[in-house]
């Protein structure tokens, strides 16, 4: 069982928590049940080479200590930083990144709520990234890694720690780990 803790986006810290599992699928689902909204996955070309993007383009990362985590490791201001990428319905993307997609369940003021995973490693975008192409999330404390189409689940992040790496003091919102 998996527990994470989540606020809406630079609104206010979650307090409540909810029981979370994780579910794997094969391929990419690519329709979703009537009137739900999927998320698109695509790839996209950055200084530090191709990662997967969320449906505006932004980056998106994974965070070391939530390796086989059984708790959320990004919690309050952490989530403001690096909020996570919300489903309410099937994802979809190219054929071409071969690796499991899957979901947490999760808690968002007491609704129940889906975070996309890939290859067991639940989603994120970094608040600093405004623009396509952007990487200012990569390497953050030696902990938040770009996700690649070859990240599995036992990467560590060592291989891909080339381009930025801000100050804490320099990234907005508090970590909490």
């Amino acid at each position: 069982m998996r527990r994470i803790v989540l606020s809406l986006a630079g609104a206010t810290a979650l307090a409540a928590c909810g029981a979370a599992a994780t579910t794997n699928s094969g391929p990419p689902a690519t329709s979703g049940a009537a009137g739900s909204s999927g998320t698109a996955i695509s790839t996209g070309s950055t200084s530090i080479g191709t990662v997967l993007t969320d449906s505006h383009g932004l980056t998106l990362y994974y965070f070391l200590p939530e390796q086989n985590s059984t708790i959320g490791a990004c919690t309050a201001g952490c989530l403001t930083a690096w909020p996570p990428l919300v489903t309410t319905g099937a994802t979809t993307a190219p054929s071409a990144l071969t690796g499991t997609f899957g979901t947490v369940s999760i808690m968002v003021n007491g609704a129940a709520a889906t975070e996309v995973t890939y290859n067991g490693w639940p989603l994120h975008t970094f608040s600093s990234d405004t623009a396509s192409g952007q990487t200012n999330g990569q390497g953050v404390e030696g902990k938040w890694f770009a996700i690649t189409p070859a990240t599995t689940a036992t990467s560590t992040g060592a291989a891909s720690t080339t381009g930025p790496t801000p100050s804490p003091s320099s990234t907005p919102g508090g970590y909490a780990y």
